[in-house]
């Protein structure tokens, strides 16, 4: 596993191996980053902080080329050419959760997109709240960040300046909660369904202001938001190097090729088709501006904070990859998108921008594409092996040997995602303790080519290497599994005969784009380790404001010196 945890190593390594070789050498170096943050929130503090959250957004997608606000950004940013996610489970709630409280998913109770409630097994969603005062005003369910066990940027804002106001929009509910932090001003996602709408829950308010129940229409197909929608999403014209467009391992639920169809009669399937394209950012980002001028943004005696999770590049890359052309096409839109968006919010605060790009985690390209462009590196042929299979073996191995042979094969081990646990009721039942079943199932899943490893609690907690450093900053007692299962490298574990997916150690899920831009930021691009979680105390050092003590982030370099153009 040497070679696995090498090649996982991209960005930021533990903390015992960025010590510094003396005492003076480390005194000096954070001397220079307190003095870059305390000269940069000197210089000119900023009326808005703009946080852009691109969903599975792989740093080497993005080119200075683009005309329009990744292009900008990459050009007049500050670009840290190694970030990475500091964690294992690279999934979309742990990664949204690190990047504005400076603290590991572990830290958090935030482990993966699901977890397990150490009372009844039961998986639960990482915004889930059971509390009727957390009702989603359009939806089943409570949503809410009283899973996440610690304040985030916006908290920290709003307690060093009052009238500051904090707010956060996302196309997924997990992307807007787990930004905002604990008490924002609001926060806003889009929720499919029956009735396509932009919504909150009752933790945020009682109910949507009239802005956005205008903006949400009486009936959104006709009269509100998704009124000016097409009826289909044709691709812009494809690069010289593009792909063919339709690609085997290309998702089919949504068309493999241009034009993909949009709008449907049944509105659930029309918000599923919406999901999967360009448009849902487009959208989000239109909301955004609507909320900065209904708001007022940018424009009080305080800074104000805007938090944006883009959603709709995660979608497109799980069912087309991020080689396809409907990724190019979708990336171009939202290139144009956000470059309209960053000319507005920086006219409203007077030049007084502050933005932050950044992605949740990264993705393995499709399966295919590896392995017609010669780059598969998995063991397996075609580099894609089925979870549903490997899963069901499992299951039914421990079911022959312990039974209950009336009972459900699946019983015995529920997954979340790469995680296992294992059901204590039915072993306590059977008289078969959960270490061994853990046992079993690591012998038995460690025989298939595809996995590289099954990590145990015991071998998390006291393993070596920044392979078991990165498991443990996922680790959380009581709602992680019994188990992990660590994919071979370029290996692709899914439930899906298509697409691909993300949620490794490896470099190719964890590599994410870091980028700063505004007062107080020297432009350039800045190599050595950077981490999502190094975010939220930088951007609390070019405001000004205090930070907890206990980050496991830390304030990224600001000296002009360490940036070259």
């Amino acid at each position: 596993m040497a070679d696995a945890a090498g090649k996982a190593g991209a960005g930021r390594a533990p903390a015992a191996a960025r010590r510094g070789p003396s005492a003076l050498a480390a005194l000096a170096a954070a001397l220079a980053v307190v003095l870059a943050q305390l000269a940069g929130a000197a210089a000119a503090p900023p009326r808005l902080v703009l946080v852009v959250a691109v969903d599975q957004l792989r740093p080497d997608r993005l080119d200075p080329a683009l005309p329009g606000g990744l292009g900008r950004l990459m050009r007049e940013g500050r670009v840290y050419t190694e970030a990475a996610l500091a964690h294992a489970l690279t999934e979309t709630c742990p990664g949204h959760a690190t990047m504005l409280t400076g603290r590991h998913p572990a830290a958090l109770g935030i482990p993966a997109n699901q977890f397990f409630d150490p009372a009844s097994g039961a998986r639960l969603s990482c915004v889930y709240d059971p509390s009727p005062a957390a009702a989603e005003l359009h939806g089943e369910g409570g949503v809410s960040s009283a899973a996440m066990r610690a304040d985030a940027l916006g908290d920290w804002l709003k307690r060093a300046s009052p009238r500051s106001r904090v707010f956060a929009v996302a196309g997924k509910d997990r992307g807007a909660v787990l930004l905002a932090g604990r008490h924002p001003d609001g926060a806003y996602w889009f929720r499919g369904g029956a009735r396509p709408v932009f919504t909150t829950s009752r933790y945020y308010r009682d109910a949507l202001p009239g802005w956005v129940a205008a903006w949400n229409g009486a009936d959104p197909p006709r009269d509100g938001f998704l009124a000016g929608l097409p009826d289909a999403w044709a691709h812009g014209a494809p690069g010289e190097d593009a792909i063919a467009d339709d690609f085997p391992g290309e998702g089919t639920r949504f068309s493999r090729t241009s034009p993909h169809p949009l709008r449907a009669r049944d509105l659930e399937r029309f918000a599923e088709q919406l999901y999967a394209s360009p448009f849902l950012d487009e959208l989000t980002l239109e909301f955004a501006r609507r909320l900065l001028e209904s708001e007022d943004l940018g424009r009080g005696p305080a800074p104000d904070l805007l938090a944006l999770s883009l959603s709709a590049t995660d979608l497109v890359g799980h069912t087309y990859g991020p080689a396809s052309r409907e990724a190019a096409d979708a990336l171009r839109r939202l290139d144009a998108a956000l470059g309209a968006f960053l000319a507005l919010a920086e006219a409203r605060a007077d030049g007084r921008l502050l933005v932050a790009l950044t992605a949740d985690h990264g993705v393995l390209p499709l399966p295919e594409w590896l392995e017609r462009t010669g780059r598969a590196t998995c063991p397996v042929a075609g580099s894609r092996t089925s979870a549903t299979r490997l899963g069901a073996a499992l299951l039914a191995r421990l079911w022959w040997r312990h039974g209950p042979w009336a009972a459900v094969p699946r019983a015995w081990v529920d997954f979340a995602g790469s995680q296992g646990r294992v059901n204590r009721t039915l072993a306590e039942a059977r008289g078969v303790a959960p270490e061994e079943i853990v046992a079993e199932a690591k012998m038995l899943l460690q025989r298939w080519p595809a996995v590289g490893r099954v990590w145990t609690q015991a071998e998390i907690a006291a393993g070596d290497g920044e392979l078991a450093e990165l498991y443990r900053r996922s680790f959380v007692p009581g709602r992680s599994g019994d188990f992990v299962v660590q994919p071979a490298r370029g290996c692709l574990l899914s439930y899906y005969d298509t697409g691909t997916s993300h949620g490794s150690p490896y470099d190719y899920d964890r590599r994410v784009p870091l980028v700063l831009f505004g007062p107080g930021v020297p432009p350039g691009r800045v190599a050595g380790p950077a981490a999502t979680v190094d975010l939220a105390p930088t951007l609390a050092g070019l405001l000004g404001i205090p930070t907890p003590q206990d980050l496991d982030g830390r304030p990224l370099s600001l000296a002009e010196e360490a940036a070259s153009r």
